[in-house]
């Protein structure tokens, strides 16, 4: 079996991000026993497939014995297609606990009986998981914590967005508290067209709640949306060009019973991007390796 898979990444034909990921061969294991597998998600990868590109309307992502056809009629990075291709020890079925944004990185869970898929899922379910994440957020935060309680709601007739509740579309409850980490500046190497020094924080998110796009939209709502996220940064501000959307699932602990608990922990991928006042130097030029791809 090959240890490589290339793929043809999906983007919305106005997005110009430079730093296109679009070829992955392995995922870094963060932990695996005989009940659970977490992965280190890379950024712009799908937890599953793209249904618009399949056919038959099957979930084939995580067959085994469907992989080829899988491939075939999806364009999308899975990560369960990523994973077949180079270890055969898995299970025929990875059961998915949870979710995760294609455009965020970081600890994602699979399960790999169903006995272990319904404790997690229950614990999920519960909110007794906790999770937190990473996130480069636009300007520099006043307050050092900030707790945001504001309803999701879904956006009429659009597939890709939420949004703030309201009167007539109240949505559901949603909680999240963001505490700030750091106040910098991001790295101007990593963004398409270098301009003026742009003011970011590094904070840390923690969802109370688990709604689609919840911490983006709280993010947004507060005034600091993430850097990098198409959705929701460019509707109250310029989007930044840049390489990915900065928010990342930093940590997962999921109580498993019997007083066992599953805790996982990834590496920091933005610590590098926020730089101090000190750092900031003017004509940045592109990382060496970020040549050519344009």
């Amino acid at each position: 079996m090959s240890h490589a898979i290339s793929v043809v990444q999906k983007r919305h034909p106005e997005q110009t991000q430079r730093f296109n990921h679009t070829k992955v061969s392995r995922i870094k294991y963060l932990y695996r026993d005989d009940d659970f597998l977490v992965v280190d998600k890379p950024y712009d990868m799908r937890i599953d497939g793209d249904d618009s590109q399949n056919p038959t309307g099957k979930d084939l992502s995580f067959v085994k014995e469907w992989l080829d056809l899988y491939l075939m009629f999806t364009i999308i990075n899975a990560v369960a297609s990523v994973l077949y291709q180079y270890d055969e020890t898995l299970p025929t079925i990875l059961r998915n606990v949870h979710q995760l944004d294609h455009a965020t990185s970081g600890c994602y869970c699979l399960a790999l009986n169903k006995k272990a898929a319904s404790i997690a899922s229950t614990a999920f379910a519960r909110r007794e998981v906790e999770k937190t994440y990473l996130a480069i957020v636009r300007g520099w935060t006043e307050d050092n914590r900030y707790i945001i309680d504001k309803q999701i709601a879904c956006v009429p007739n659009n597939r890709y967005r939420m949004c703030i509740g309201t009167p007539d579309s109240p949505g559901r409850t949603a909680k999240t508290e963001l505490v700030t980490l750091r106040r910098g500046y991001f790295d101007r190497s990593y963004l398409v067209s270098p301009s003026s020094p742009l003011k970011v924080t590094l904070v840390s998110l923690h969802p109370f709640t688990g709604r689609r796009h919840q911490l983006r939209l709280h993010c947004q709502h507060i005034g600091h949306p993430i850097v990098g996220d198409w959705h929701y940064e460019k509707e109250i501000m310029d989007y930044t060009d840049t390489f990915r959307m900065m928010l990342h699932a930093y940590k997962l602990v999921i109580p498993l019973g019997q007083e066992r608990m599953l805790s996982v922990e990834s590496e920091n991928p933005f610590e590098s991007l926020v730089k101090d006042v000190d750092d900031i130097e003017i004509g940045s030029e592109v990382p060496a390796q970020f040549e050519g791809t344009e």
